[in-house]
């Protein structure tokens, strides 16, 4: 028997306790296993239990809605539809969460939205009639509303930001925003990165939701540690691993100001690995929406794939070392503190640097060659290499350029329109011109060729300041198309960049070796459930995003399979993704038949069909 087929659906509520209680959603019980994707069967097929869970989901009266009953814990909520009245499951949570922690916003934002009423309106917009129910004017006047509500809370933040810049500089108020020095729109753009991470940071505060993010974290963290112990790689390989998965950190989305994105901390499904910052953040709409156990195993993979393999060894290089000297002296240090001698003796030493930059060796690289998404790549000759680095370091120069980047780092005043010449605050200072640090960057960034043209322009001795300027250029660019060089023929067949996927030449197995992990993390962390039916649930409900609903690719999935042909997505796709979610360990704990073909890989690389 189908899901659908044994569904109970609840009653919608009442439009006066509809904030208090569920909308109509889907349950299923242990009581009733044959409602469930294989959970009347001894051994389903694998593949066959999701395709039915993900067809379910999205059926009539389903729609994304679903709670499961465990035998043992909280229910399982896959929350991915919409309520009785039309919101996205996910922005009424979020906007919930804003009632519920209004008190723990940032007081002067607080202020200005209850000036406004933000809150009474807020909650009376998720108690409006459900749409069924709507005459045509009432139709407007909710569309006037939800884009009223939202236009207040925008805002909000620009007033907080305007009352916080006035408190800073006394002339912010009465200056036209084109005419705002450049001390003080630099100042503005880090003081909003700032605003949003604490509103972001008091929305989510305490959220059960992400304490159970937290909670797992911790335990896949732990089991990861063990699960490194008992693999067949060497010990050197092992100790590397396990450090980098002790030093792995999970923050609120939005919360640092430096992975502040409003997206992903209000209703975006996803999560993100920062392989610079070692950070994983599970964005709001995603541990709202479904169980995280899945999602969060694949993002702690990603601290042991060749990415963040190669980041490490970029950021090591005694080219990155060096450039990090100066990075700090130019964006610390007094002008009279610099020494252009050590510039010219760094000059000198490149030609050595440059060479270790090429000597990276993958880890485990049959295993990176079997989980590469595309193997039919060719090795780029010399020529090849070199016109890819001189194209990407060109077109930042050209980007670089079109923001007047060189002009404002190296004059000393900058005019404003009004034709009054102020301090420039960026002078010789590229941290303070792209409001970012270092350690957040990495060897190839904007930073990073910034910090060695303003080094290169502060020796220059050239009097004509075109000329000067034009010789800095072109001697960083020179510079910085040895390093891409040298990056690149690391990186080799396994180079994410764009450029050489789309050319044929590299493939990067970094998203497969995380499913290929995470597979076996999460078969780790399952096998602690003494029941079957909550391993495979808790399997289900944690693969919902494997589930993207009534769409052209659901429609027509073979004609969509060739065209992601075309596209340049580090990830499986459709169901060749849902295939490789099945490792062997990951079959064995939801007891399940493989019931399609796929080829597997092995920690010693050999491409083989696991029985």
């Amino acid at each position: 028997m189908s899901l659908i087929g044994s569904l109970a659906l609840l009653s919608a509520c009442s439009l006066d306790s509809f904030r208090f209680k569920e909308p109509a959603i889907a349950r299923i019980s242990p009581e009733t296993p044959e409602s469930a994707p294989g959970g009347g069967e001894a051994s389903p097929g694998c593949l066959s239990m999701l395709n039915e869970y993900c067809d379910s989901l999205y059926q009539p009266g389903v729609e994304g809605n679903l709670i499961i009953q465990k035998k043992k814990g909280g229910p399982l909520r896959v929350l991915q539809g919409k309520t009785v009245n039309g919101f996205r499951q996910v922005f009424v949570e979020f906007a919930r969460s804003k009632l519920r922690n209004r008190r723990h916003l940032p007081p002067d934002l607080q202020l200005i939205l209850n000036a406004h009423q933000y809150f009474e309106r807020l909650e009376q917009l998720l108690n409006r009639t459900p749409f069924e129910r709507m005459t045509l004017m009432d139709r407007v006047e909710a569309h006037e509303e939800e884009s009223g509500t939202s236009h207040t809370w925008d805002l909000a933040i620009r007033d907080t930001l305007i009352i916080r810049m006035s408190r800073r500089f006394k002339d912010y108020a009465r200056t036209p925003s084109d005419l705002q020095p450049p001390e003080v729109i630099h100042a503005e753009g880090v003081e909003r990165k700032v605003l949003l991470a604490q509103i972001s940071s008091a929305i989510w505060k305490d959220h059960p939701n992400w304490k159970k993010v937290q909670t797992t974290f911790e335990t896949l963290r732990k089991k990861t540690l063990t699960l490194i112990d008992s693999l067949p790689v060497e010990a050197e390989l092992r100790r590397e691993w396990k450090d980098r998965i002790g030093t792995v950190r999970l923050v609120l989305p939005g919360s640092l100001p430096e992975i502040v994105d409003r997206d992903c901390s209000t209703t975006m499904m996803n999560a993100y690995y920062y392989t610079p910052l070692n950070v994983i953040t599970v964005c709001a709409g995603d541990f709202n929406s479904e169980e995280i156990l899945p999602t969060l195993a694949h993002e702690l993979s990603h601290a042991l794939d060749n990415d963040r393999s190669l980041h490490l060894f970029f950021k090591n290089s005694g080219i990155s070392r060096s450039l990090e000297g100066f990075n700090r002296s130019l964006c610390t240090a007094r002008p009279s503190n610099w020494s252009c001698e050590r510039w010219r003796e760094f000059k000198a030493e490149i030609p050595d640097l440059l060479s270790e930059l090429g000597s990276y060796r993958p880890k485990l690289a049959s295993l990176q060659r079997c989980l590469k998404k595309d193997r039919d790549t060719e090795p780029p000759g010399t020529e090849a290499i070199r016109r890819i680095a001189t194209t990407t370091v060109r077109e930042t120069i050209r980007e670089l350029a079109g923001e007047d980047a060189f002009i404002r780092i190296t004059q000393e005043k900058l005019p404003l329109n009004n034709g009054k010449r102020v301090e420039n605050p960026s002078y010789m200072n590229p941290c303070h011109f792209l409001q970012t640090q270092w350690n957040d960057e990495t060897l190839d960034s904007e930073l990073s060729l910034l910090t060695a043209f303003a080094a290169e322009y502060r020796c220059n001795t050239e009097p004509d300041p075109g000329v000067r300027l034009e010789k800095s250029i072109r001697s960083t660019q020179a510079l910085f198309e040895g390093v891409l060089d040298g990056m690149i023929r690391s990186e080799g067949e396994f180079s994410d960049r764009k450029a050489m996927i789309a050319e044929g030449y590299s493939s990067s197995p970094s998203e497969r070796f995380a499913d290929f992990f995470g597979s076996r993390l999460i078969a780790s962390q399952l096998e602690d459930s003494p029941s079957l039916w909550d391993r495979r649930m808790t399997f289900l409900a944690g693969s919902s995003w494997q589930c993207p609903g009534p769409s052209l690719s659901q429609a027509f999935p073979k004609e969509s399979s060739v065209l992601r042909r075309y596209l340049l997505n580090a990830h499986t796709d459709g169901q060749d993704r849902r295939k490789e979610s099945f490792s062997a360990p990951l079959r064995r704990v939801l007891g399940c038949e493989k019931d399609f073909e796929w080829p597997e890989c092995s920690l010693n690389g050999n491409l083989r069909e696991t029985p």
